[in-house]
C-alpha cells in the first residue's frame, strides 16, 4: 500500500467515561504519490444481537418436503455514529497528494447513555473509530486503521445499607406427605457491587430431618437476555437468556455434630470478579444483563437438596482517570484469597484493568457474520479493584 496512518488520542488507552469527548489525531503518511478522493473518520457505538432459530417442529412435518431453513433474528440499536471528513468526499474528484506526514486533527462527542462494553455468544456492545481512504472510483475503500474504545457508563451504584434476602422451600413429592422439606434462608449485606468487591453471603439451614449435608456450593451467575428481531418479520420479537456462572466456590462440610445439622449456619464470601455492568431494558433494548448469587446446598441422599438464588447488582464505579490508572498495573499482584477488609471504600483501593478470564477472544469480523466490525480481535476490560493484602 502506498500509504499508512494511525489514529492517535488524548487517551492513550483507550478508556472514556459516558458524556466525555474524544479527541483524536490522524497521523496519515504517503509514501509514493497517489490519488485519492477523500479520507474520513468514522465513529460509531452500537448494541447488536443475532442468532438463529430453528422452526417449529409442526411446521416441519406439515410440509416434509420442503426444507425449513432457521429463523435469523437480530436487532440493533446505535448510540453514536459520525463521519467527518479530513480531505475531498466519497462524491468529489481524486487529488494527487505528495509523500509526507499529513496530521488531521478531530473530535468524538459520547453521548451520557452509552453502556459498557460487552462481547457475548449472541450479541456485543462496541465503540469504534476507523479511518477510511477513498481512492480512484474503481477501487474498494481501504480501512486505514481501526481502534476499540472502552468505555465506561454512567452508574450510580448506591451503598445501602439495607440486608437483601430470600427464602427457599425444598420441593417434595405431594403424596409423600412425612417428607419434612428442608428450608433456606440467604441473606446479604447489601444489593449492589463493584468489580474487586466481596459479597458476604450468610446461609441459614433449617433440618428437621437431620439429613447428613455433603457440601454447599456458593456461585455468581451472569444472566444476559438477547432480544432480536425476525429478519423477515420485524413485528416478531423473540428472546434468548444465557446462563453463565463467572464464578464458583464449593464447600465441603465432613463430619458436622449432629446438633448441628438442624439449624445449620455458614457464612462464606465471594469476591465478585472483573465484568460488566448490570444493563436493564431500559439503557439497551436488544441486550440485558443482570446476576444472582446461587447457593445449592447438598444432602447425602441423591434426592435431596435446596438451591436459593439471590438478585445483586454488579457496577462498575469508574475511576477518577480510567487510563492513567493502567500505569499502575504492573505493580499490582493478582489476589488469591479474599481479604477481611472488603467494607473499605473502593476510592482508596488499588484500582486496573483486567480482561474478563471467562469470555473468550472475538473476532470482530467473523468470516460467516453479517453484523459489522473490524477484523481485530477484542476482549473486553473492566474496572477492577483491589484490597491490599499486606498485613
Amino acid at each position: 500500500m502506498a500509504y499508512s496512518g494511525e489514529i492517535r488520542l488524548d487517551n492513550h488507552y483507550g478508556c472514556y467515561r459516558a458524556g466525555e469527548t474524544i479527541n483524536l489525531n490522524v497521523y496519515f503518511n504517503v509514501k509514493e504519490r497517489s490519488l485519492i478522493k477523500a479520507i474520513c473518520l468514522k465513529a460509531n457505538g452500537y448494541a447488536a444481537t443475532s442468532w438463529k432459530q430453528p422452526q417449529n417442529k409442526k411446521t416441519i412435518r406439515e410440509v416434509p418436503q420442503i426444507r425449513c431453513e432457521s429463523l435469523n433474528f437480530e436487532y440493533r440499536v446505535d448510540y453514536f455514529a459520525k463521519t467527518e471528513y479530513f480531505l475531498g468526499s466519497e462524491a468529489s474528484q481524486p487529488q494527487l497528494i505528495e509523500v509526507g506526514t499529513y496530521n488531521y486533527g478531530g473530535h468524538v462527542k459520547l453521548p451520557k447513555n452509552c453502556p459498557g462494553n460487552y462481547d457475548g455468544t449472541c450479541g456485543h456492545i462496541r465503540y469504534m473509530l476507523q479511518v477510511l481512504v477513498y481512492s480512484n472510483s474503481g477501487q474498494p475503500v481501504d480501512i486505514l486503521h481501526a481502534r476499540e474504545l472502552q468505555m465506561f457508563p454512567i452508574n450510580n451504584l448506591f451503598q445501602e445499607p439495607r440486608c437483601c434476602e430470600i427464602n427457599s422451600y425444598e420441593h417434595t413429592p405431594r403424596f409423600k406427605f412425612w417428607i419434612k422439606p428442608l428450608y433456606l434462608h440467604l441473606q446479604i449485606p447489601r444489593q449492589s457491587y463493584s468489580p474487586g468487591g466481596g459479597i458476604s453471603v450468610h446461609v441459614k439451614l433449617h433440618n428437621p430431618e437431620k439429613l447428613l449435608l455433603s457440601e454447599v456450593i456458593y456461585s455468581l451467575v451472569q444472566i444476559t437476555t438477547y432480544v432480536g428481531q425476525q429478519k423477515n418479520n420485524p413485528r416478531r420479537k423473540e428472546s434468548k437468556v444465557e446462563r453463565n456462572t463467572i464464578l464458583n466456590s464449593s464447600n465441603v462440610l465432613v463430619n458436622l455434630p449432629r446438633a448441628e445439622l438442624e439449624n445449620f449456619q455458614h457464612l462464606h464470601m465471594l469476591q465478585v470478579p472483573q465484568t460488566a455492568a448490570t444493563l436493564s431494558s431500559k439503557d439497551c433494548a436488544c441486550l440485558q444483563l443482570s446476576y444472582e448469587v446461587e447457593v445449592f446446598v447438598r444432602t447425602h441422599q441423591p434426592n435431596r437438596s435446596i438451591v436459593a438464588q439471590i438478585p445483586v447488582i454488579i457496577g462498575n464505579v469508574t475511576p477518577p482517570c480510567p487510563g492513567k490508572l493502567l500505569v499502575r498495573e504492573s505493580h499490582i499482584k493478582p489476589t488469591t484469597n479474599a481479604s477481611s477488609s472488603f467494607n473499605i471504600s473502593t476510592v482508596s483501593l488499588a484500582s486496573d484493568f483486567r480482561e474478563a478470564q471467562y469470555m473468550p477472544p472475538t473476532n470482530l469480523n467473523k468470516p460467516k457474520n453479517y453484523m459489522s466490525g473490524e477484523k481485530l480481535n477484542f476482549k473486553p476490560r473492566y474496572g477492577y479493584y483491589e484490597t491490599n493484602q499486606a498485613q
